[in-house]
């Protein structure tokens, strides 16, 4: 097959990897965007769950989630302390040889999302340079846009090859490749995110806006999206039901950073409009929304929009290090989504843990307090992220090098404790499940 364009989404190497909604949505977007000009776009997922050619098919879940696919492999030597298997997720490499030997492009576009998941671009930079090394590869992504010293400095032992790193803005990328190639087709019917080019859909990212207007101290969606900027509710509907009319897509879940931020003008008219369809789709929201901003009206909205999966953001109860609600805020928005209809089920909070001088007796209240108040806790655990106050904090305690090598901001590893006790970090996750479990058969 010829085409103009390889796109790639890598391999991740770690202990853990899941896919709760979990797609490389920058670069599908910037897919669709090369596809509308007439270029040529070949996907190759390297985390398809659904390839036919997997060994064994792994086991999917609710609302399109599930596992990838997964093989162990060496842990690294600077994680033997760390109680856990390591693994490359998804095809097997022979796989993935084959499938690009069928295909002739122009150049390859490859993708990286968090920092400390490199290594699988690492893999696919080597093997493009080593066997089409006249193949311009072009790198995008949060690890490019973050750690783009360390990424260079990897490139730098492929002279010979062109890389690109790509860190400008949409608009004068796409004409930077505009300029370099001519597409070889006329223009596509949409823009729209290139999730068709998947073997299934299983669900659907939509986005209302990019960006954020707060400022947390662990979170760098201000270096990665410097401005907020908030989408037209009736261009996000549109594309909601060409997906669901087209493909037959139920599932959609948010990716923004703030999707109740100014809801009377960018969500409120969207919702009234999933519902005046009653269309059978359901929503889900795995980057947490604001409590700050659930009244009763709102929490109403949300239900009888088919929201299915609402996260909220609560970090801790005690000595709380962002503003972004009060504890009485919080449960005044969680009163209001149950008078919707909410369940226990349903309605998650994601409580950070592992950060600096760790308390986990701070964590154990968060986690009794969200059980009283019928909320189901979630545990996300911290990784320093470069740009961020934390992180400053972090390379002080951390036991690692986190600022020489990305490899070190791996949350399963807790970076941020100079000793991490295993046992208690073993009995904190069990207590949270514990506590689901408790909470959904009530």
């Amino acid at each position: 097959m010829e085409v103009d364009f390889l796109f790639i989404n890598p391999w991740i190497y770690d202990f853990s990897a899941y896919d709760f909604w979990l797609k490389p949505y920058g670069l599908l977007y910037i897919g669709g965007k090369l596809r509308k000009l007439g270029y040529k776009i070949y996907y190759l997922d390297l985390l398809d769950p659904f390839a036919e050619e997997l060994p064994k098919l792994p086991k999917r879940r609710d609302f399109g989630t599930g596992h990838f696919y997964k093989q162990p492999v060496p842990k690294p030597y600077f994680f033997q302390d760390v109680p856990r298997r390591f693994y490359r997720y998804g095809l097997p490499f022979e796989t993935f040889k084959h499938k690009v030997s069928r295909l002739k492009f122009k150049a390859v576009f490859i993708t990286t999302t968090l920092t400390y998941w490199y290594p699988g671009l690492f893999c696919l930079i080597d093997f493009f340079a080593k066997n089409y090394p006249q193949t311009p590869i072009y790198i995008g992504g949060i690890y490019a846009k973050l750690c783009k010293d360390h990424l260079l400095h990897f490139l730098s032992h492929y002279p010979d090859t062109k890389t690109v790193v790509v860190t400008q803005e949409e608009e004068e990328f796409l004409a930077e490749v505009q300029k370099e190639f001519l597409p070889s087709g006329p223009a596509f019917i949409h823009d729209y995110p290139v999730f068709d080019l998947q073997t299934r859909i299983p669900y659907v990212i939509i986005m209302s806006s990019i960006g954020c207007p707060f400022n947390c101290p662990y979170c760098a969606s201000k270096r990665l999206y410097p401005y907020y900027k908030e989408r037209s509710p009736e261009g996000l509907w549109e594309e909601v039901i060409f997906w669901h009319k087209t493909y037959g897509v139920k599932d959609f879940a948010f990716y923004d950073d703030a999707l109740l931020f100014n809801f009377e003008k960018k969500l409120r008219p969207f919702l009234e409009k999933v519902i005046d369809s009653k269309l059978n789709i359901r929503f889900h929201t795995p980057n947490a929304v604001h409590a700050r901003f659930i009244d009763k009206e709102v929490a109403l909205l949300l239900k009888q929009a088919g929201f299915k999966t609402i996260r909220l953001g609560l970090e801790r109860v005690e000595n709380r290090f962002d503003h972004k609600v009060t504890l009485e805020e919080f449960i005044e928005a969680v009163s209001y989504l149950k008078q919707a209809g909410f369940t226990a089920k349903e309605l998650g909070a994601y409580v950070l843990y592992g950060i600096p001088e760790e308390n986990f007796r701070e964590v154990e209240k968060a986690l009794f307090f969200l059980e009283k108040i019928g909320v189901s806790p979630y545990l996300a655990e911290f990784s320093p992220i470069p740009g961020t106050p934390f992180f400053e904090m972090a390379k002080t305690y951390s036991r690692y090098p986190i600022e020489d090598d990305p490899i070190f901001h791996n949350n399963s590893v807790f970076p941020a404790l100079k000793n991490p006790v295993w046992e208690d970090i073993e009995r904190i996750k069990n207590l949270a499940r514990t506590i689901r479990h408790r909470l959904s058969t009530v």
